[in-house]
């Protein structure tokens, strides 16, 4: 009896999904797949139209008038860029010849293999000796305390403000776990359900064993730390959505990766090329075994139910996306592929249209609702440069990349900045070989999130502009990099003489980029760059049950999964997206994992 896939979106999750239905053994001739994705990407690699996929979008510079982006030419990563290798060991020996789990990102890092990138990998490396501008001071991280009399962080926060934030951070964590040494998937999934305070915990506000879950990080921030404590780790850190007041047990371990040095890695030519790479593959793994796959972009999903134990819903097209098109579908198994913004979407069309009569809404279930609640969205921006030079490196105060190491290959930065600019990472020319063109630079001269995105949201038009279009039906990110006005522009180069130069004035100095173009992730249908969990939620088991929002509802073995990273362990990274992908491939589907689960659990468990 042959299957019906559907999945509603091709990002990471969704295409992750296909290509393992397609090489898994899962999916067999005579079934269907089908992806439905709202946007219009470029799957085959040509550069005519929008990298995929999803918050994955690297960006080229221009082949030519007309002619889209120049794929082996300077790139940006206007959206997710890295990941953390694995080093396909289950074990590593520590310093004591304990043997502890192994870091880094398994199946991102598996898949690369699996599909041929591996040899592609190359190094995203920040400096160990960051910049920083905040409160109209320039510093390197490494002259913090050094000096007489020493360098401080201009931030009152004795005995911190000669260390670097990341310390602080650490200690904060270590007030709240008591020091505690959980290195495994399965010892944290258990400290996000159970965790309390220890009791050495200090407080005014809260008791030893209050359950940490329970508990909003800026609150346990301000309680041990204070206000300025709290604005050095917000500024200094350099990403305001870490210390928003999420989930206290997951914000304690979260918050240690983005320490400076960190190794991270990427493709050559652009973190997109995992998505089109993956997507071929599964076009031949299709071929090879009968099975019809079909890519239907200009499509979302508009309503889901479950109708007579059937999963059905209703498609709409681009160039109408809130109206539903067409009569209602089935499909044998159902994959919803995307954030909780464009879930919400769903919900709202699937709640004001009405389930016909007998089927079920199960999105709009009290406990789906509450459980979707757990999910903090949070907005961000970027914003990247391109000059024929790369100007940053003959300035008074100059990025200092190089790696721990000493190596200057591959090293980002970041600089740090308390400016709306926040973050600027140096991308500098990272034409692949075979690029015929002058050297171009580039410079993702503002990655920002939260409160900083409004700034930007205002430059998107010209001085001379009026909007034409509601808000909500701004798809931007749908669309890729869009140009930014010269307003935009000059704004940047402002605001990068500051930091470089000391001085505004000196934005003569900084040359006029050849293009800029802007990413804001805030808007629909994503709603966010990147999310949290909530406080007063046993994350644990909102990304276990969340998974089946129809069984979650009462419809027992309804076959429809939500999936994406927003709902993982890991919900900054595509490693989020393909562990919810994997996870509900193996435990409903019945598939053999792709990696040994034995010590590194995909998603936590119900405790």
């Amino acid at each position: 009896m042959t299957q019906t896939y559907a999945i509603f979106g091709a990002g990471p999750a969704g295409l992750y999904t296909a290509w393992r239905l397609l090489t898994g053994g899962k999916a067999v001739a005579g079934d269907t797949i089908t992806l439905h994705e709202w946007g219009t990407y470029d799957f085959e690699g040509t550069g005519a139209h929008r990298q995929p996929a999803g918050r994955i979008c690297s960006h080229h510079i221009a082949a030519g008038s007309g002619e889209g982006q120049d794929l082996s030419a300077t790139y940006i990563e206007i959206g997710g860029m890295r990941f953390s290798e694995w080093d396909r060991k289950q074990y590593k020996t520590d310093k004591d010849g304990k043997e502890i789990p192994s870091p880094g990102h398994r199946l991102v890092t598996q898949t690369i293999w699996d599909i041929g990138l591996h040899d592609d990998v190359q190094d995203f490396l920040t400096t160990t000796d960051p910049l920083f501008y905040l409160r109209g001071q320039h510093f390197y991280q490494k002259e913090l305390g050094t000096g007489s009399p020493p360098v401080k962080a201009p931030y009152d926060t004795p005995g911190n403000n000669e260390a670097p934030a990341s310390d602080l951070f650490t200690n904060i964590s270590n007030l709240i776990t008591g020091g505690a040494d959980l290195e495994t998937r399965s010892e944290q999934c258990h400290y996000y359900a159970k965790g309390t305070l220890p009791d050495s915990f200090n407080s005014f506000v809260y008791d030893p064993g209050n359950t940490v879950s329970n508990i909003g990080y800026w609150n346990v921030f301000y309680d041990q730390a204070g206000n300025e404590g709290f604005n050095y780790a917000a500024d200094a850190g350099g990403y305001s959505s870490n210390v928003i007041n999420w989930n206290a047990a997951d914000a304690a371990f979260y918050n240690g990766e983005f320490a400076p040095g960190d190794k991270f890695k990427t493709i050559a030519g652009g973190y997109s090329r995992l998505f089109t790479e993956l997507y071929r593959k599964a076009q031949e793994a299709a071929a090879a075994t009968g099975v019809t796959l079909e890519l239907k972009q200009g499509t979302r999903l508009h309503s889901i139910w479950m109708q007579g134990g059937s999963v059905t819903y209703q498609l709409a097209s681009a160039q109408d996306p809130y109206a539903a098109d067409g009569a209602p579908l089935t499909a044998d198994f159902a994959f919803l592929a995307m954030p909780p913004e464009s879930v919400e979407l769903i919900a709202q069309a699937t709640r004001y249209t009405g389930a016909p009569s007998g089927g079920t809404d199960f999105l709009n279930a009290s406990n789906v609702a509450n459980y979707l609640d757990a999910v903090v969205r949070q907005p961000s921006y970027k914003v990247a440069m391109f000059f024929d030079r790369p100007w940053w490196t003959e300035t008074p105060h100059a990025p200092k990349l190089v790696s721990e190491d000493g190596s200057s290959a591959h090293v980002y930065g970041p600089t740090i900045t308390d400016l709306p600019l926040r973050q600027i990472y140096y991308f500098g020319n990272n034409a692949l070989p075979n690029y015929q063109g002058p050297p171009v630079y580039g410079v993702l001269a503002s990655y920002d999130d939260e409160r900083f995105v409004e700034f930007w949201r205002q430059l998107e038009l010209s001085v001379g502009d009026r909007r034409e279009e509601a808000d909500y039906r701004n798809l931007q990110p749908l669309e890729g990099g869009k140009a930014a006005p010269p307003e935009m522009e000059r704004m940047l180069r402002l605001q990068l003489a500051k930091v470089h130069y000391g001085d505004p004035d000196a934005a003569g100095l900084i040359p006029q980029s050849t293009s800029t173009v802007f990413m804001d992730w805030g808007r629909n249908p994503f709603g966010a760059g990147y999310h949290a969990w909530a406080a007063h939620y046993d994350i644990s088991d909102v990304m276990q049950r969340l998974r089946a929002p129809a069984d979650l509802a009462g419809q027992t073995g309804a076959p429809v999964y939500l999936i994406g990273s927003a709902f993982s362990n890991d919900q900054a990274w595509v490693e989020g997206a393909f562990c919810t992908a994997e996870s509900v491939l193996v435990d409903y589907l019945h598939m053999t994992p792709l990696i040994d689960t034995s010590v590194y659990k995909l998603i936590c468990s119900a405790c």
